[in-house]
């Protein structure tokens, strides 16, 4: 059984486009980075001068994370993850995030290409393929079917109004036009030197996502309801939710990285209204290590 997608609401998907719109044409209009604006953060930059200097980079590594099974879910999961990435100029294919040569240099997972370069302003766009869910990676997910896989497609910007600090603003839509919708965000983040080549990254967020997007992940249709026992609910474009993370990176060398993760995450509006959010806090940490190449 699969989903039925709901009605579309462009309401808010306008928002962050436009905003991304207006920052890209305002920095095509600027003149370009001086090697002094390009220079890497001071935490990072034993490390990252090497590498700065070859067209080609990357990394490969694994992840286990703990979290739950789904978002709402009281059940949770160990997961292995592969991790990495593979760098040429401006173009980037990453497995997942964290090992990256420089803090500041974090590409969005997928297919990635770096469209605006600027003094302090980068506009990215990438494709990520969007794995969907399963009825099988819970029993509290019995009765609703599955949620097909699909890529989606993200426009993102960072801005570092200071040393250390990020905000990023971000738009996704569903390439393929299956049962995603659009999910838009925006980030906050605060880099803290440790000594050495250890740091540490805090971070909050918040998430919104339209009707479509909603009902797909948080809705239950009348057929779901009979065959899940949930009761029927029909969820609407609003806040999903807002986030919290810390994340310790060390390069311990310039060929070995690790990193330890932990985040903890509140849903918000129509997706904790939902039947399937049986807890709406949540909470989820993971490891991992990786070689650079």
């Amino acid at each position: 059984m699969t989903i039925a997608p709901g009605l579309r609401g462009p309401t808010l998907a306008a928002c962050v486009p436009l905003l991304l719109g207006m920052a890209v044409a305002s920095a095509q209009t600027a003149g370009p980075s001086t090697a002094a604006d390009a220079a890497p953060a001071p935490a990072a930059e034993a490390a990252s001068a090497p590498s700065a200097r070859r067209n080609f980079e990357g990394a490969v590594g694994l992840i286990l994370a703990y979290r739950p099974a789904f978002s709402g879910s009281t059940d949770r999961q160990v997961r292995p993850e592969l991790a990495g990435f593979m760098r040429w100029g401006r173009y980037t294919v990453s497995g997942a995030g964290g090992f990256t040569t420089k803090a500041h240099d974090d590409v969005e997972r997928g297919l990635d290409a770096l469209l605006v370069k600027r003094e302090h302003l980068r506009v990215n766009l990438a494709l990520r393929f969007d794995g969907g869910r399963r009825e099988s990676e819970s029993d509290q997910l019995q009765g609703l079917g599955n949620i097909p896989a699909t890529v989606r497609a993200k426009l993102n910007l960072r801005w570092e109004p200071a040393p250390y600090w990020a905000v990023n603003l971000g738009s996704s839509f569903d390439a393929l036009n299956r049962v995603g919708g659009y999910v838009v965000n925006g980030n906050v983040s605060r880099t803290v030197p440790l000594g050495g080549q250890q740091r540490l990254i805090l971070g909050a967020s918040v998430t919104g996502a339209g009707d479509r997007y909603m009902q797909t992940w948080y809705g239950v249709t009348p057929a779901q309801a009979a065959a899940s026992g949930y009761r029927e609910y029909a969820a609407g474009e609003g806040l999903r939710d807002v986030s919290a993370s810390i994340t310790w990176r060390n390069d311990f060398n310039p060929q070995w990285a690790g990193f330890a993760s932990a985040n903890t995450s509140r849903l918000l509006g129509p997706a904790a209204d939902s039947p399937l959010a049986l807890q709406r806090s949540g909470y989820g940490v993971s490891i991992g290590l990786a070689r650079r190449f």
